[in-house]
């Protein structure tokens, strides 16, 4: 009598979440729902989705596709979820394959310049001559801003005829 293989067909599964902490915890609650393999989290490009891959048999598959769905639809971050029942060849190889390999990020190593030693100067004497302020009152305050002359009646803002020297332009 000839035995018949009994294969149970893998199904595939595909949840898509916003966010990886929220894929994270709809994968961990997928696997301890039913007894499903997981296959890889794909972060998709833009707006912060991730794609969670399952393969099992079709009821466990379902099971734990409903579970993450559920989760994900308390959490507001259920973006959509799909179970393929019996895939056709390749799609479930494909699915398996198209795990992305973590790309290695480049480090800059940032290398500092060489810092030229100081050179050293002779000190040079710096001679600073002490100039007596033109015309500084030594008893009272300059009232007149335009000839500084402290016997100068006029106050600053009024006409300059006023001025004690207004008349000695030259």
């Amino acid at each position: 009598m000839i035995e018949k293989e009994h294969s149970v067909k893998q199904s595939l599964g595909l949840l898509e979440v916003s966010g990886l902490a929220l894929a994270i915890c709809c994968a961990d609650a997928m696997a301890k729902a039913a007894s499903i393999t997981l296959v890889g989290l794909e972060k998709t490009n833009g707006s912060g989705w991730t794609v969670i891959k399952i393969t099992g048999d079709v009821a466990s598959v379902q099971s734990a596709i409903i579970t993450g769905a559920h989760l994900a639809e308390q959490q507001d971050g259920l973006v959509a979820h799909k179970v393929i029942a019996r895939p056709g060849e390749g799609i479930l190889s494909r699915a398996m394959a198209a795990t992305p390999a973590p790309v290695p990020t480049p480090v800059t190593v940032s290398v500092p310049e060489p810092v030229p030693a100081p050179i050293e100067e002779p000190e040079t004497e710096v001679v600073v001559e002490e100039s007596a302020p033109e015309a500084a009152p030594e008893d009272g305050i300059i009232s007149c801003n335009l000839c500084l002359d402290p016997a100068c009646k006029r106050q600053k803002g009024e006409p300059r005829s006023l001025c004690l020297h207004s008349g000695k332009r030259g």
